[in-house]
């Protein structure tokens, strides 16, 4: 088909008519007067004159006025973006006041700054495939491809893939697909992030946490001496009443130092409060081992103190006993602490037993924990002969060796493990958060320094009756029995050295107090109530509580179960200070910050990058097919479907085009047909060029 519109265009013959023969003088007739006035014309008559002038650069530069007006507008809107992404960027979420949220005006403003660059970037298109066919000729199929890449994407992606980079325009189709991520991208700089911020609403419900600076708890009455009146006021005596709340954080604090701790009370609105670090008066706890003080001494029969018979009703069966010897010299109701067992292994005897008064036949038993407490603390080995300290209660603890919990050693050879563990008072530092409604505290540290002039007695004189405070300096004892003058406060301070190593608030206190009736009524009550002889574990001894105490006592349970005594104080010093801290949640609680979780902006600036360089890259794209359309003197048609009407194909093409539809093989015979832009009657125009074409 080729061949024969190529002859067709070389053999057809038009017979002369009257108008061919005026069209042919007219044709001379210009051509004269071309070359009269200096135009060029060519040898057929065709006036080329215009080729020879090249467009102003106004003129070009209004050709292009929309797309260079819609390229401003799309830097303006990326730059306006830009302006508003930085000044949200670290702000909170919350304080954008405006209806639309900020993703969406980011949406609008990169929707209007990808069309006019699109806009832009078609119109480079459209005009680059003039500019690429007057250099040089190509397919027909090759020109539609621009025309499709000036529409869109896929117009883009198939330009792309018949250039295969060899041409500039390739950027063009690329920077077109590109436009297609322009506003996801933008879109992902926004991010966002929470964190816990000061709650500033109001009204606004403050956020509390226990604390106290004095314990004040319990009752002591002076009992009348009607026989000596003078003996009520030079040494009277009293009757004490533990506070109920105390005593019974104590048994808590035992019977709940397995399970989970014991939280103080907290007032937290939102759910989010820190309180920084604040002092409290609370209790701490200590153990130490004195197993080097241990006495052991053999025997033979009944065990001393019980009333179970030795195995075998063996009067010669030998048992051992080990002694935490007691300092009683001044004290005749303290006795040695002792845990006695007979020899052998542990549950090996043949368990023949007598029979108690009462009835019930007693079986022979191993005791594996003797505990007793004092509030002397003078009396144990690790604060003996000290007066001066603020410890309220010391138990002394023996415990079998595991070797023989364990059926492992002999009791005659197995070494006990004896412990004392103390409670006392003292000042606490704190740093507690609530989140999410669960409190999170930690101990920072602890002191136990006693202020020298406090509990010191209040002595009436003899003779004036005036009631005169001791002022010597001396450390008082902080229990004396029942028999003591009336004393001011215990009190525990925080040296100012450590207060100011911890970065202390001015305003947190620094001293503590403690009521004589606070400390005395409570050392009374676990001395005579609580724990007052011997206790020991597990409840199959029998003993004689007439002399040395008392079988499985609550506290002699939780101590004989204990795997770590330290751990076990511990969690009872807690318990103990827990309550202690309750005491001044309405007189004197320490104030926090409630907070709430704020949502913050943050910009991640990297995904900025890509729009950024696609419109840097578009603008360039334009100023060049600009200038190239300028330097190749051509007029900016750019994708106008009147210029390719225009200027179009000749007859011939056209009619084999539309043979090739007929045949649903346009796309065949585009890529057969070969193209380009050169100079014809009234300016340049396509026109078909390669083997059997003549011009």
């Amino acid at each position: 088909m080729a061949s024969s519109y190529s002859n067709a265009r070389n053999t057809q013959h038009i017979p002369p008519t009257s108008q061919n023969i005026t069209s042919s003088t007219q044709l001379d007739q210009n051509s004269v007067a071309g070359a009269q006035d200096g135009s060029e014309t060519t040898q057929d008559g065709i006036d080329t004159s215009h080729k020879a002038q090249r467009p102003s650069v106004r003129r070009s530069l209004l050709r292009w006025k929309w797309e260079l007006s819609w390229l401003c507008l799309s830097f303006a809107s990326l730059a306006t973006s830009i302006i508003l992404l930085t000044t949200q960027n670290g702000r909170r979420v919350d304080s954008w006041r405006v209806f639309f949220t900020l993703n969406t005006f980011i949406s609008i403003l990169a929707q209007i700054s990808r069309t006019a660059l699109a806009f832009g970037i078609s119109s480079s298109l459209g005009q680059t495939k003039w500019n690429m066919f007057s250099n040089r000729s190509d397919n027909l199929a090759l020109f539609d491809a621009f025309d499709q890449a000036s529409k869109g994407p896929w117009g883009s992606v198939r330009l792309t893939w018949l250039l295969k980079l060899r041409h500039l325009a390739t950027l063009g189709a690329g920077l077109t697909i590109a436009l297609l991520g322009f506003e996801p991208f933008l879109q992902a700089t926004i991010a966002q992030f929470g964190k816990l911020s000061d709650n500033n609403t109001t009204p606004r419900v403050e956020a509390v946490i226990a604390r106290t600076n004095r314990l004040d708890v319990g009752n002591m009455t002076q009992r009348s001496n009607n026989d000596n009146p003078l003996l009520n006021e030079m040494a009277p005596e009293w009757s004490f009443q533990a506070g109920y709340g105390l005593t019974s954080a104590i048994y808590n604090g035992f019977y709940a130092s397995t399970s989970q701790a014991i939280l103080p009370s907290f007032t937290c609105p939102t759910g989010n409060c820190t309180f920084g670090a604040f002092t409290s008066l609370g209790v701490c706890s200590a153990c130490d081992d004195v197993s080097s003080a241990i006495v052991r001494s053999p025997g033979h029969g009944r065990i001393p103190g019980t009333t179970v018979s030795q195995p075998s009703h063996d009067a010669s069966f030998p048992f051992t006993s080990y002694t935490l010897p007691a300092s009683a010299a001044f004290y005749p109701n303290i006795v040695n602490l002792t845990l006695s067992n007979y020899n052998g292994l542990r549950n090996t005897t043949d368990g023949a037993g007598t029979y108690a008064g009462s009835g019930a036949q007693i079986f022979s038993s191993d005791t594996l924990t003797t505990a007793q407490a004092t509030s002397y603390p003078e009396l144990s080995f690790h604060l003996r002969n000290i007066t001066n300290g603020t410890t309220f209660v010391v138990f002394q603890i023996l415990q079998a060796h595991p070797n023989f919990v364990n059926n492992v050693s002999d009791w005659k050879d197995t070494f006990p493990v004896a412990t004392e563990c103390r409670l006392y008072f003292c000042t606490q530092v704190y740093t507690s958060s609530v989140i999410q409604g669960t409190l999170n505290e930690t101990r920072l540290e602890t002191w136990s320094n006693r202020e020298p002039r406090s509990f010191q007695a209040m002595r009436p004189q003899r003779e004036t009756r005036e009631i005169v405070i001791d002022n010597d300096g001396s450390l008082a004892r902080l229990y004396n029995g029942l028999r003591d003058w009336q004393r001011t406060d215990l009190q525990l301070y925080i040296p100012e050295s450590d207060a100011a190593r911890l970065g202390l608030d001015e305003h947190q206190p620094r001293r503590f107090n403690v009521s004589q009736s606070a400390v005395q009524a409570t050392m009374n009550w676990i001395a005579t109530q609580f724990a007052p002889g011997q206790l020991h574990y597990p409840n199959t001894a029998t003993f004689d509580s007439n002399t040395t105490g008392i079988a499985d006592d609550g506290p002699a349970q939780v101590i004989g179960q204990s795997k770590n005594l330290s751990e076990t104080f511990d969690a009872v010093a807690n318990t103990i200070s827990v309550y202690i801290r309750s005491t001044g949640l309405e007189t004197t609680p320490h104030t926090g910050t409630s907070q709430t979780w704020v949502l913050y902006y943050r910009i991640r600036w990297a995904f900025l990058a890509p729009p950024l360089v696609v419109v840097l890259v578009g603008c360039g794209f334009l100023l060049y097919t600009i200038w190239e359309t300028h330097s190749l003197g051509l007029i900016a048609w750019k994708d106008s479907t009147l210029a390719t009407l225009a200027h179009g194909l000749d007859t011939l093409t056209k009619a084999r085009l539309r043979d090739a539809f007929r045949d649903d093989a346009e796309d065949k015979c585009a890529r057969e047909i070969t193209i380009s832009v050169e100079k014809s009657w009234g300016g340049f125009g396509l026109t078909e060029s390669g083997p059997g074409y003549s011009s």
